[in-house]
Parts: structure tokens; C-alpha cells; sequence
């Protein structure tokens, strides 16, 4: 199967008859349904082209939702140019999304045109709505070159253009009430008054914790402001950039330094914030320290050895989860010297070191991009290799817009696993503060409402340590963006337990909650009870007698 251009007669031949026997094919409509590009409403982060284009500048997805009367076979066209970087033209993936799944149509494909060509495909669809995507595979920049994929216009003929795309709002407030509350039983006097607090989540609420706000030059004013905001809103962290290798041990192989990640953690842990490791390894090469690429095969094979279990060793019963080897699906410096075969040594060294320890895979272009079905065959390979696993990271860098549809499928997908999934950095770079503030609201509530879903951590929050300034939250002088009041309002207002009420005649009153520590007042008497996802129901006796 693949994507041709129009000149390509036998080739579109071979694709239409290996689509065909799917359902068989019918016969199309005459007229094409036309989108220009920047009209689609599975948005992908870049910006407009003239006469309605789109340039998708990075790793992501546009696509529209149309609607089938009936099963057959429809043709997709898509009037697409590239721009080059270092010779190398814009990578490119069809999908296709429908009730019953997400599934890629050929092999990824590349627009190696610079003037605006049609690359079409045929396939047959089931009846009822689907979307079609093209995502953008391959982002790059060097020596002032920007890859980008330009697209002119969508074109589906054999279905027409859904009207109203299906809200995600529904389904997820159905998700939340299944997978993130339980019940609070309590047992007091007869037709006593009884009063439910909710004090923590158990769900983890994350951020990523800058050290710089430790050091010196840093006024003592803005580090209590900054740890105030996290001691206000957070109950989750990880270091952004302390505990890589690059940072504790940049300029030569002597003694790793600490102090930068002793500091995050010690505060956190008074705090009473549970920390993760981020990260042991990081396969993309221009982050691999000079000293480290200067090294001989067996000499690195021992420094990576050594790595993992110092890391282990330092942070044993402090730290549990830790992102193991980063982004291997774009960069794996260390594969492509020692052979594939060393991520399960990774894996294996950390865990002989540290076998409470909780490994996880992480990358990006997952809930973002097209990235997903190689995630998968990734993560799967190295299950099959032995690899200890122990989570699934999706990084979730987002630009101007976000599609929940995705973002529900890749999680189902990755859900196959039975492995705990985290969004381990969630940001989106862009200036239209409303558009930021819907973007968390679809993020969040898409990912609080999966059952596999862990926890939530955003790549940073205050804009004076950002590593993408228009993405924070909270602005430099801490003043709260609206996707900032949006956050509070989910996780402080609307998934927050507030109750008040009265116990029937037998002294007994059910309190839907969600899952976390509460403080339970009825009858004069106050206690604290825990209701934990695991047990799902707990009763607690308060003011009986």
C-alpha cells in the first residue's frame, strides 16, 4: 500500500485494489468535498499559508471528519509541497479513525515537491463518521533549514463533511465518574449532619521543577513565590533538567554532582510532593556530552553501566519511577553504537541496583503527532526482548490545537499494554491565551477521564522558567493566564469534594467522592479518612455515639 501522485496511474491502481478487499469496493461520488487546509479542524501546531493553507512546521496532524451513508470506498486527496532540510523532504503518514479504531493507510510517504502536488489514496470505510489525517513524521532544523509540510487542500469524495464534530465532553464526565470517584460511607447518629472535605488527590497533578530557582541569583521573593504556586497547585513533580546525565556529569567522567537535584527533591519531600526521575539516559546526540561520544565501544558500554546504577544507588527508596531511556524513537545514540540490545542491558542494570524501582519508556508525538503506531511496535519490541517496563511516558507538547479523538485512541491503544501511562510533559506553545486554556481543558479532562491514565505533569508553569515561555501559566509576575484559572477550576472546584447533607434515619450517609484523603465532620466529631482508587467504597464511623 502507499500514497501517489496523480502521474502514478499503476501505482494508484495497486493501492485502490489492496484497499478494496476490506468491505469491496463501490462506486465514489463525482464530487469532491474541498477543505482548504487551514480550515481542518484536527488542528496541527504551524500557522496559515495564503488562500487557506496550512504550514504544519512540526511533528503533528491536521484532518477533517466526514461521514459515510453507507459502506464503500472513498478516494482522499491531499494537495501537499515540502520544504527540505538538509536534503531531506517532509515524512508523511495517512490515518484513518473510525468507531472501531485507528489504523494507518500504507506506509509513511514523502512530499518531495516544493510546488503544491496531489497525493491521493483510496480505502474503504464502514458506515457512519470517520476522520482522516495526515500527520507530518519527520520535523528538523540545522544550518538555518526548516523542514516543514505545506498543505493546500483536503478533497474526500465518496462521504460528506460531518456537520458537528462529536463533543468530548460527555464522554469524559462518564470517564471521571467511573474511573476517578468512589463512595464515602459514614456511619453517625441518626439524621445527623455530615460534612465531606476533600483534601488531596490521589491522582497525581504534576509539574516539571526548574533548579535555577535554587541558585543564587535567583531573589529569595521570586523562589517563595514560585514554590508557593507549586506548594498551591501541584502534588507531583519531576526534576526538568537536574538529574540528567548531562547536568551531573557534563564535562568529564569524575564524580557526578547532585547538589541542583538533592535541593528539588529535599524541598518536595517536605512538601510532601512525590517526585520522578527524568531522565537515566537520553539517546538524541546533541545531548550526549562530548567526553561520552569521545569514548571507545567498550569503555562506553561500562560509562553507561555505571550511570544507570549510580543513579539507582543514589536515589534508592527516595525516588520510585524514573524515565529510563528518552525519546528512543528519535535519537538512540547508545543503539546505534552498541546495538539494539542495550536498552534491556539499561533496564536490567537499573533495576539489579534498584528493584523497587519503576522503569518507564517516554517520547513525544504520541498525543501530539503521528508518532503512535511506531510507539507501539517500540514498546512492544522491547517487552518482547525482556525489557522490564513499567510504564508508558507520552510527552504531550501541543501547539495552537489539539484533537481528543487522538488522544482517546492512542490511550486505548497504548492501554493494551496494562501498564500505568503518565503525561509526563504537558505544554502548549502559543500565544492565544483562550486557545491555551482550551487546549489543558481537552487535555486534562480527556486523560483524568482514562482508566490507564496515572497522572499529569506539565513541562514547567511560571513563564520565568520556561523552556517555552508562551506555553506557561502563570505569567512572570505570577499572575494566573486563563488556562491557569481553567486548571484550578478542574482540579480544585470541579474534581474536588465538597459535601454537605444528612444521614437517614439508620445514621448512614453515602458521599460520592473522588478518590483521595477527605476530612469528615457529622454529629460534633471530625476525622480523617482515606478512599483510595483500589478499594472504590470505605466506610468510617464519626460522631456514632
Amino acid at each position: 500500500m502507499g500514497i501517489v501522485p496523480p502521474s502514478s496511474r499503476f501505482a494508484s491502481m495497486a493501492v485502490t485494489a489492496a484497499f478494496a478487499f476490506l468491505l469491496g469496493g463501490l462506486d465514489v461520488a463525482a464530487e469532491p468535498v474541498v477543505v482548504p487546509a487551514g480550515k481542518l479542524r484536527v488542528q496541527g501546531p504551524g500557522g496559515p499559508l495564503p488562500e487557506g493553507g496550512w504550514n504544519l512546521w512540526s511533528n503533528g496532524a491536521v484532518g477533517e471528519y466526514f461521514e459515510a451513508a453507507q459502506e464503500g470506498e472513498i478516494e482522499i486527496v491531499v494537495s501537499a509541497a515540502g520544504q527540505p532540510c538538509q536534503g531531506v523532504f517532509p515524512l508523511a503518514q495517512w490515518t484513518l479513525r473510525t468507531a472501531a479504531g485507528q489504523s494507518t493507510l500504507g506506509e509513511p510517504f514523502t512530499v518531495g515537491v516544493k510546488e503544491f502536488q496531489d497525493y491521493r489514496v483510496k480505502v474503504s470505510v464502514p458506515r457512519g463518521r470517520f476522520c482522516v489525517v495526515i500527520a507530518f513524521l519527520n520535523d528538523a532544523q540545522a544550518a538555518g533549514e526548516d523542514r516543514n509540510l505545506l498543505l493546500k487542500e483536503l478533497r474526500v469524495t465518496g462521504a460528506k463533511l460531518l456537520d458537528q464534530i462529536p463533543s468530548y465532553k460527555e464522554a469524559c464526565a462518564d470517564g471521571i465518574r467511573k474511573h476517578r470517584m468512589g463512595t464515602l460511607v459514614v456511619q453517625t447518629a441518626p439524621n445527623a449532619a455530615v460534612k465531606v472535605t476533600m483534601l488531596r488527590h490521589e491522582f497525581l497533578f504534576g509539574t516539571a521543577l526548574a533548579h535555577d530557582v535554587w541558585r543564587d541569583w535567583t531573589t529569595v521573593a521570586v523562589r517563595e513565590k514560585y514554590l508557593q504556586v507549586v506548594r498551591e497547585n501541584f502534588n507531583h513533580a519531576v526534576h526538568e533538567n537536574a538529574l540528567k546525565w548531562y547536568h551531573a556529569q557534563g564535562g568529564s567522567p569524575g564524580p557526578s554532582n547532585w547538589a541542583d537535584a538533592d535541593k528539588v527533591y529535599d524541598w518536595c519531600s517536605a512538601n510532601h510532593i512525590v517526585m520522578r526521575g527524568h531522565c537515566v539516559y537520553w539517546g538524541i546526540e546533541k545531548y550526549v556530552q562530548p567526553w561520552v561520544k569521545g569514548l571507545g565501544d567498550a569503555a562506553l558500554r561500562e560509562a553507561l553501566e555505571k550511570r544507570g546504577k549510580e543513579v539507582a544507588e543514589h536515589w534508592k527508596g527516595r525516588i520510585v519511577e524514573f524515565d529510563l531511556n528518552n525519546e528512543m524513537l528519535h535519537g538512540d545514540y547508545y543503539a546505534k553504537r552498541l546495538g539494539e540490545g542495550i536498552t534491556k542491558e539499561m533496564f536490567e542494570w537499573f533495576k539489579t541496583a534498584y528493584p523497587e524501582a519503576i522503569l518507564y519508556v517516554n517520547d513525544y508525538g504520541i498525543l501530539s503527532g503521528g508518532d503512535g503506531p511506531r510507539y507501539l511496535q517500540h514498546i512492544q519490541r522491547l517487552l518482547d526482548q525482556g525489557a522490564p517496563i513499567g510504564g508508558i511516558g507520552c510527552q504531550g507538547h501541543f501547539g495552537a490545537r489539539m484533537d481528543a479523538e487522538h488522544m482517546r485512541t492512542m490511550l486505548d491503544q497504548l492501554a493494551r499494554f496494562k501498564l500505568p501511562i503518565k503525561i509526563t510533559e504537558y505544554d502548549m506553545n502559543t500565544g492565544d491565551e483562550q486557545a491555551k486554556a482550551q487546549g489543558l481543558e481537552t487535555v486534562y479532562r480527556t486523560c483524568f477521564s482514562h482508566p490507564a491514565v496515572a497522572g499529569l505533569l506539565m513541562w514547567g508553569f511560571w513563564e520565568g522558567a520556561h523552556w517555552k515561555p508562551k506555553a506557561a501559566l502563570w505569567r512572570k509576575d505570577f499572575s494566573p493566564t486563563p488556562a491557569a484559572e481553567l486548571y484550578r477550576k478542574l482540579v480544585f472546584e470541579e474534581w474536588w469534594t465538597r459535601f454537605e447533607g444528612k444521614a437517614d434515619a439508620q445514621g448512614r450517609c453515602e458521599v460520592p467522592a473522588f478518590f483521595g484523603p477527605h476530612a469528615v465532620e457529622a454529629n460534633g466529631e471530625k476525622a480523617e479518612v482515606e478512599l483510595p482508587k483500589a478499594k472504590g467504597t470505605v466506610t468510617v464511623s464519626v460522631g456514632k455515639s
